[in-house]
């Protein structure tokens, strides 16, 4: 029995809309950051050091406003001796500092904010292995971060910068923050694993799971 040609193209049709429909959607890392309005950068007109001191006394009186050290502390004389230098080269600091503050605040907010049109979609996402649970010597669970270094060496990424990845197999990591492509489906939720370290374990907040369909090494292309 022969298929008309009408039903022939109605297969093809449903076939390659199937096929394209589970094309993974290349992502970068600020993809799972939702858009906002611009965040006022404040150091616009000053130098890394005064940035940086700026951050420093920020931190600093925000640490005295919550009683965490007073006025006999070494941390609280190292505010006054930056207080009074960005004084002298003729900055507002109680403005300035003021202007810190608020655009912390406002990184803190969108770091906790998800991309949720991502939810259900097969992604393509590069990014580093940190181990969480092994099948024998391979991994079946981790943690995909945008950089070396994440959650051991120095603070956890944002919950919008980490990804629980589940893998359908186990894969064979060659070393601890490989590289790699990770492809799968992507739930947008936020989660909490223990990740085991060298002197006991800590919780890592992630924002996305990925059920891992593929892992490659990572490549530019």
């Amino acid at each position: 029995m022969r298929m008309s040609a009408s039903i022939l193209a109605f297969c093809v049709l449903i076939l390659a809309g199937s096929a394209s429909a589970e094309t993974p959607k290349v992502l970068t890392w600020e993809n799972l950051i939702p858009a906002g309005p611009p965040i006022e950068n404040p150091y616009e007109h000053l130098t890394l050091d005064q940035q940086v001191e700026l951050e420093m006394l920020a931190a600093i009186r925000s640490q005295f406003a919550a009683g965490l050290i007073n006025e006999v502390h070494p941390m609280y004389e190292d505010g006054r001796e930056i207080e009074h230098k960005l004084r002298n080269e003729g900055i507002d600091v109680d403005r300035m500092v003021g202007l810190v503050q608020k655009m912390q605040a406002k990184i803190a907010e969108r770091n906790g904010q998800l991309a949720y049109d991502l939810d259900g979609q097969t992604v393509r996402l590069p990014g580093y292995v940190l181990p969480l649970e092994f099948e024998g010597t391979s991994v079946k669970e981790f943690l995909l971060v945008p950089y070396v270094g994440a959650c051991i060496h120095v603070p956890p990424p944002p919950i919008n910068q980490t990804v629980v990845v589940h893998l359908n197999q186990s894969y064979a990591a060659k070393e601890l923050y490989e590289p790699v492509w990770v492809t799968g489906r992507m739930t947008v939720k936020q989660t909490k694993r223990a990740l085991s370290l060298v002197d006991g374990s800590a919780d890592v907040n992630a924002g996305y799971t990925i059920q891992g369909m593929r892992i490659d090494p990572y490549t530019e292309k």
